[in-house]
């Protein structure tokens, strides 16, 4: 299971990279994935420390190449 749920969340964070150079595009596949792993973690799918990290490594890792890739201003990623 825990494979598949990282297969997922792997196709979602290229979907980001691939819609970088379309704005609204790129956003909407980079909230879809903060708001998998957020149900994802809140749902018990990924309970382990391990899992929850590589998910927002994941997170992370998309949100830094969308904000350098996107005007300035529209990539706002809390980490706290």
């Amino acid at each position: 299971m825990t494979k598949q749920v990282f297969e997922y969340l792997e196709e979602k964070a290229s979907q980001v990279i691939d819609t970088s150079l379309l704005p609204l595009d790129c956003l909407k596949n980079l909230n879809e994935l903060s708001g998998a792993i957020d149900v994802l973690v809140k749902c018990g799918y990924l309970t382990d420390k391990e899992s929850i990290n590589k998910a927002f490594d994941i997170l992370e890792q998309v949100t830094t190449f969308a904000d350098n890739s996107l005007p300035n201003g529209l990539v706002e990623y809390d980490k706290t």
